[in-house]
């Protein structure tokens, strides 16, 4: 081609015949004379591509790095130096304690008896040190019963009897009429001491009460610690305490402390409805803050199996607030590895620096003394990487979006004048975005159905969740998948069906191409983030950002001619632009892998562990990658990017396939990557149905008569939490002795395939096994099951109550 400037000509190799100047050249029909576009030769070096990898790893690493950064622990030896401080060790002291006692299930003696007394014991220590001058403190033990909807996964009535509340109300010397909640809960799900779910959080509340209640400065308004005693129940203890204690009349705002893993820093994940002042608060209070409302919007997706207290003073106290949650090392939550050793004192000492400050904030605020007046409005949040926390209101949001907006239409408008006489003769720029969005939605179905595949092929051959011990096998699994296709998808995209609709002869013309695939790209982003906005859906930040980052790349660079003919500067002020949503993005991927992965080890096995990480990690990449791929048309020789590329993957593959590299497992005490079994010694008798009425009395006689027996049968029940169970003790049970249950033909005939699923998650945990006795054995303990109520509804469904 020949190029103004261009000392020499580039023929090309394998005896092709070399083109006519007539051939490559635009042809102004005002100016008569050439116009000049990108010279074929002047592309990027391939190590460009490198020095993306690089710089983009960097940042991921450095991320990483940000979020395992905790202050320094404060003890007790600290304590003279740094008078008024959240001191972690006392903290831990009280954990140790608290765990020592073992498992606390509702009903056991460890935590209706031991428990109580531990946690009154401490709280009456903290009263005798404190001065009644400054804080009136007030101690009480709620023993409460009753019911309310669970409309959580399959739905069921929660019925409760006796659960307890250790409550605690610190205030000013004159009463005040308006309080602040803070609650976690004591009791733990059995076989697990409960240390991160939900003992340090009691043990930390314990430390927050001793700090406040010691404290020369008196409270403007009174703070409210509960101590609930019943949330592995379902959320019992705190309704009882939110819908009958007469405290809960006057709480005006509450924060819940809960965890989903051990250690680490605690996100706010929830917050509101409404009530922006709570955010507001919040980022004026903690020196460490972590909170996003994309977080919100995947717990409320339900894509999260889970729910805490915060639903209960919401939903049954018409109660805003604040949802805390540990969630790094999810492996250890709900099993016997949730122990003091699993939880650093920094992370204790972050949560405390961050929480005592808030409260005290939040319960000396005007907001507190007039909600009603404070509760319209909802805000955009996020931190980034830990530094600083931004939030947008509603309002504010909306503008920026619509300059947003604005910006990519401009960028649009620019490069379709630019593109002008270089379309072909009845193509037009606009219809050149469609078919480019087309493209963009194509290569998305085409890239997920590849890493479906791999997913699939994996699990067949024994090789699922290999990225559960370790992430970084997201990477050759599914992401470099994502990037060959991608890049190849452009290049032939662009190549052989773009180059079309243009005047040009040669397939070299990256700068243009660029342009419109990014124009495309920009406006679906913008449909999207759109759609976001109307919603109100505080996710909207995300392509908002990024968005507004390269609509700002394309119109400089559309406006400077030398980036636009100098593929070199134009990747180094993409890199630039596009490093700071970049960075962000990375630090929210990393934070949801770590909260996603440990729980897909507790998902079932019947919910396609390795299919859903598949489809997350597509997803998320593609909508993170769709803005960068195009950068691939400045590179000198994709083919060396891709190739190596496909060698890592296939290297990889082998490795996954050929070695125990990738076995997901592991019992290290420091770091835990355990596979969970639930397996359960059942008897199983069936009755005959009672020949009753519909509709019985409780005080009929007809309720004494007992239905005959008509089958029984025992065994162990294995329960299936994830993909790989129960191959992995295959060779323990003996050969033909255990069987599906969702096979059975009990589950065409009974109720939850006549099953004793303690709790309503037949349709979340529906793959089980069963392994027959060989000898029908009756459990030790009999139980005599006798019905009360019956009542069959026209449309078929049956209400019934029965006492044991």
């Amino acid at each position: 081609m020949i190029s103004s400037g261009s000392k020499s000509i580039r023929q090309r190799s394998g005896g092709t015949k070399i083109k006519s100047p007539s051939e490559d050249v635009v042809y102004s029909s005002k100016l008569s004379s050439p116009r000049r576009s990108q010279p074929s030769s002047v592309l990027a070096p391939t190590y460009m591509f490198g020095l993306f990898v690089l710089v983009y790893l960097a940042t991921y690493g450095f991320v990483m790095l940000v979020e395992r950064q905790l202050p320094r622990p404060l003890t007790i030896q600290d304590e003279p130096r740094h008078p008024g401080r959240f001191i972690a060790e006392r903290v831990y002291n009280h954990l140790v304690n608290l765990t020592s006692l073992g498992p606390r299930p509702v009903g056991s003696f460890e935590n209706e008896v031991l428990a109580v007394n531990f946690l009154r014991k401490e709280i009456n220590n903290v009263i005798q040190q404190s001065d009644p001058k400054v804080h009136q403190i007030r101690l009480d033990t709620q023993t409460v019963s009753g019911a309310f909807p669970l409309t959580f996964l399959d739905r069921m009535t929660n019925i409760y009897r006796n659960v307890q509340n250790v409550i605690v109300r610190v205030g000013p010397v004159v009463e005040s009429a308006h309080s602040l909640l803070v609650n976690c809960h004591f009791d733990t799900v059995p076989d697990s001491p409960g240390a991160s779910d939900d003992g340090s959080s009691c043990a930390l509340m314990l430390e927050l009460l001793r700090v406040i209640a010691l404290s020369p400065t008196p409270l403007q308004n009174n703070i409210v610690f509960l101590f609930n005693g019943a949330e592995e129940a379902f959320l019992q203890a705190s309704h009882g305490f939110i819908t009958q204690h007469p405290w809960a009349r006057n709480v005006r705002a509450f924060v819940n402390l809960e965890a989903c893993g051990a250690g680490g820093r605690e996100v706010l994940f929830q917050s509101g409805p409404k009530n922006p002042w709570l955010m507001e608060v919040y980022s004026a209070s903690v020196p460490y803050p972590f909170a996003s409302s994309l977080a919100q919007d995947v717990f409320q997706s339900g894509l999260i199996p889970g729910d805490t207290d915060f639903r209960i003073f919401r939903d049954f106290g018409n109660i805003p607030g604040l949802d805390f949650a540990w969630s790094k090392n999810g492996y250890v939550y709900h099993t016997r590895l949730d122990a003091v050793s699993q939880i650093p004192l920094a992370s204790l000492q972050r949560t405390g620096d961050n929480i005592l400050p808030l409260l005290l904030n939040l319960v000396n605020s005007k907001q507190l003394v007039a909600v009603h007046q404070y509760r319209e409005g909802s805000l955009v949040y996020f931190d980034f990487i830990g530094l600083f926390i931004v939030t947008l209101s509603s309002t504010f949001t909306i503008l920026v979006c619509l300059l947003t907006l604005g910006l990519v239409l401009l960028s649009v408008y620019i490069n379709s004048r630019a593109a002008g006489e270089q379309l072909a003769h009845g193509s037009s720029y606009a219809g050149l975005l469609v078919r480019c969005a087309g493209f963009t939605l194509v290569n998305y179905v085409l890239c997920l159905g590849v890493n479906l595949a791999i997913a699939f092929t994996l699990t067949k051959m024994n090789r699922a969740m290999s990225w559960y011990g370790a992430h970084l096998w997201l990477v050759p699994l599914y992401i470099i998948p994502l990037l060959i296709l991608s890049f190849s998808s452009i290049l032939f995209f662009t190549h052989n069906y773009l180059a079309k609709f243009t005047r040009f002869k040669q397939s070299t013309h990256s700068s243009f191409y660029y342009n419109v695939i990014t124009d495309s790209t920009l406006l679906l982003y913008s449909l999207i983030m759109m759609l976001l906005m109307f919603t109100y859906v505080g996710s909207v930040m995300v392509p908002l950002i990024w968005i507004l980052s390269l609509s700002l790349f394309s119109i400089l660079r559309s406006l400077h001619p030398s980036l636009s003919l100098n593929p070199v500067s134009s990747l180094l002020c993409f890199l630039l632009f596009s490093l700071v949503p970049y960075m962000l993005c990375s630090y929210l991927i990393y934070c949801v892998l770590l909260l996603i992965v440990p729980i897909m080890g507790r998902s079932g096995s019947g919910n396609h562990a390795e299919e859903v990480i598949s489809f997350l990690t597509t997803t998320i990449f593609s909508l993170l990658f769709n803005l960068m791929t195009p950068c691939i048309l400045f590179v000198r020789s994709p083919k060396k990017v891709l190739s190596s590329l496909g060698t890592i993957f296939f290297v990889s593959i082998l490795l996954l396939v050929l070695t125990p590299l990738g076995f997901p497992y592991s019992g290290e005490l420091s770091s835990p990557t355990p596979q969970r079994y639930m397996i359960m010694h059942v008897d199983r008798v069936y009755h005959n149905p009672y020949s009753i009425p519909d509709q019985l009395s409780v005080n009929s006689s007809s309720t004494q008569g007992q239905g005959s027996i008509r089958k029984a049968k025992s065994g162990l029940w294995l329960i299936d939490l994830d993909v790989n169970s129960p191959k992995t003790i295959d060779h323990l049970i003996s050969e033909g002795s255990m069987s599906v249950v969702s096979e059975d033909s009990d589950c065409s005939r009974e109720l939850y395939c006549g099953l004793p699923y303690f709790l309503p998650v037949y349709t979340f945990i529906f793959h089980t096994h069963w392994i027959q006795d060989r000898v029908y054995t009756p459990l030790g303990v009999p139980l005599d099951l006798k019905l009360t109520y019956k009542h069959v509804e026209p449309w078929n469904q049956v209400d019934q109550s029965n006492n044991t």
